[in-house]
């Protein structure tokens, strides 16, 4: 158990978890992801650097298009992917921004 510290809790001390990290992705000819680096204004590239890696394998794919009566709809295609060196995490790209973004899967 957590001991109360007696402070009120503020908004600005809650973060997301897991939050999507953008990243660099190359793709096939068929729009599929071939390769994925972190992207070069990443802050974990700047404290690790991230090499690319080859996607191997997509395992699924699937779209969300969420939202829609709002100022910013959500519209995205996610890719769950395996990549040449065994690691298997999530990608999407935002389909309003064309930016990709890495979620753990």
């Amino acid at each position: 158990m957590v001991a109360d510290t007696g402070t009120a809790p503020h908004p600005d001390a809650i973060r997301p978890l897991d939050a999507p990290q953008p990243v660099q992705v190359e793709v096939d000819g068929n729009g599929m992801p071939a390769a994925v680096a972190a992207a070069k204004d990443s802050k974990a590239r700047a404290s690790r650097p991230h090499k690319r890696r080859r996607v191997v394998e997509v395992l699924d794919v699937w779209r969300i298009d969420d939202e829609w009566w709002r100022k910013q709809p959500v519209s995205r295609i996610y890719y769950r992917v395996a990549l040449e060196d065994g690691t298997v995490t999530g990608l999407f790209k935002d389909l309003i921004s064309g930016q990709w973004r890495r979620q753990r899967a």
